[in-house]
């Protein structure tokens, strides 16, 4: 799906010319008329108008009718940030959307999104029902329904009719979420006129009130939040709006149950993974509403489940939609996942993307999507290792992942040696796993320019109101130099753009 930028001029003509090859951006050289129509937007009406008011020959002016506002987002800069949707007889675009951005006086000042999809027109009809579609979607997963379970929460999670795009069909969108008999997030398109597999993934992201105190991995003591009902102490922090709460697997993958106590002290050996993911969850729930003001990963307090002791010497932690999951690892390639906050703050980012950004799993948006939890995760726990606490436990210095170095570990560091990978799960997504090394060498050249607490703020804005489902790494780049232009200046916007250069993103 083709993505541009449409981007008044606001930013220096040397910073333009860096973007303008990938982006297609324009300024006043060759769209001031047509931007005079974009100086003012106050409401979703005018939003939309801006669509057909976009210089140049981009297909969304010829469908801006199709669009309508679906979220209309204030930021702490004053910015207004208008998200629209095409929709046909009521039914979405799955995963497209423009994003229309105003500054404070009412200007426009960014316009991104998938400005070059066609037309919605499907070419099939209803015949299907949802109940039909959710039962091929289990067809399509290899599972069976009456097999699967979530810890006594809804397995199906949606089955949404609506059109996808590049098919141009009426679809169900179907998402199952379960953790036994295997741990999966499956999303499937099922083809509602015929029940035909249209696409199918799945999406696990993996790598992977009172006080009380316990000992993590490592023998160390942490002062826990934790929570106290007649005499029993639960691994439940209750300090804020969402519940924070960890549970025990007990090496099965299925009937969790909460981690509790006699007294306050959680010091036994087997409650040792349990500490960690409980500290660690609330360690990163505190950076998120401590540094960007955001409550939980939905930003509307959600509550944070942590599964330890998942299986049997598994090697993997995941966010599986609603669940963060850790394994024991084996004592050779990992120890217990939990005991590392870079992981904790990767796969709760995970959860943050999804509820903002939505980048794919699969592909560009995949990698992307793998690297912003690498740079939260720095952000938590900052030094360029990935997973160096948990990793083969027995050989010291090692990692998952560098981000000074991707090549260290098998990553790509620049565009010359981007993997082309089949859009498979043993292809890993087209190489989400991979790829990120190129995005994550372009944070490393960014952040030792600019420091931690700007590039933290520069990443959140781009994330959280630039990006969108299908972000390339040249969106990302422009995204993220529009928040540093922003937040900083063209100076700092300059600086981010240089920084992708230098991984060959032009």
């Amino acid at each position: 799906m083709s993505k541009k930028f449409i981007v008044p001029a606001v930013l220096s003509t040397a910073l333009l010319a860096s973007l303008v090859p990938a982006n297609e951006s324009f300024a006043k050289s060759d769209g001031s008329k047509a931007l005079t129509k974009l100086e003012k937007v106050q409401n979703k009406q005018e939003a939309k108008n801006t669509l057909k008011n976009l210089p140049g020959s981009k297909e969304v002016k010829k469908t801006y009718k199709q669009y309508d506002v679906v979220s209309v987002e204030q930021d702490d800069l004053g910015f207004t940030h208008y998200t629209l949707k095409p929709k046909v007889n009521g039914k979405v675009g799955l995963n497209t959307e423009v994003k229309v951005h105003v500054n404070k006086e009412g200007q426009v000042t960014f316009v991104n999104g998938d400005l070059d999809q066609k037309e919605l027109a499907p070419t099939n009809t209803q015949k299907l029902t949802a109940e039909q579609a959710v039962d091929k979607a289990y067809a399509a997963a290899g599972v069976d329904k009456d097999a699967v379970k979530n810890q006594g929460r809804k397995v199906v999670k949606k089955a949404d009719l609506v059109v996808n795009p590049e098919h141009n069909k009426l679809v169900y969108d179907v998402q199952l979420i379960y953790l036994t008999p295997q741990p999966a997030n499956w999303k499937v398109q099922i083809d509602a006129e015929t029940g035909e597999v249209v696409a199918k993934q799945n999406a696990l992201t993996d790598v992977g009130p009172t006080t009380g105190s316990g000992t993590g991995n490592k023998g160390d003591t942490k002062t826990l939040n934790i929570y106290e009902e007649n005499g029993t102490y639960y691994l439940a922090d209750m300090t804020h709006t969402g519940n924070i709460e960890t549970y025990d697997a007990k090496n099965a993958t299925s009937n969790y149950s909460i981690v509790t106590d006699s007294d306050k002290y959680f010091t036994s050996p087997a409650q040792r993974a349990a500490v960690d993911a409980h500290y660690y969850a609330d360690q990163v729930y505190d950076y998120y509403k401590n540094v960007h003001n955001r409550d939980s990963y939905d930003n509307q307090g959600a509550p944070i489940y942590s599964i330890v002791h998942y299986s049997t010497n598994y090697n993997n932690a995941f966010w599986n939609g609603e669940s963060m999951v850790y394994g024991d690892g084996d004592g050779v390639t990992f120890s217990p996942l939990s005991g590392a906050n870079d992981v904790i703050a990767h796969e709760l980012t995970h959860a943050v993307t999804e509820k903002t950004a939505g980048l794919v799993y699969e592909n560009q948006p995949g990698a992307l999507n793998e690297s912003f939890s690498d740079v939260f995760g720095y952000f938590v726990d900052p030094d360029f290792l990935m997973g160096e606490d948990v990793y083969t436990p027995n050989k010291s210095g090692d990692a998952l992942r560098s981000m000074s170095n991707p090549d260290l570990y098998g990553q790509p560091s620049h565009m010359n040696n981007y993997k082309y990978l089949p859009n498979t799960k043993a292809g890993d997504w087209g190489g989400v796993h991979t790829n990120s090394g190129i995005p994550n060498k372009a944070f490393y050249n960014t952040v030792t320019k600019l420091g931690k607490a700007k590039s933290e703020k520069i990443y959140y804005r781009a994330l959280v109101y630039y990006l969108t489902p299908n972000s390339s790494f040249a969106d990302a780049k422009a995204s993220l130099v529009r928040a540093a232009t922003d937040l900083y200046g063209t100076t700092d916007a300059s600086t981010v753009a240089n920084a992708w250069s230098q991984v060959g993103v032009n």
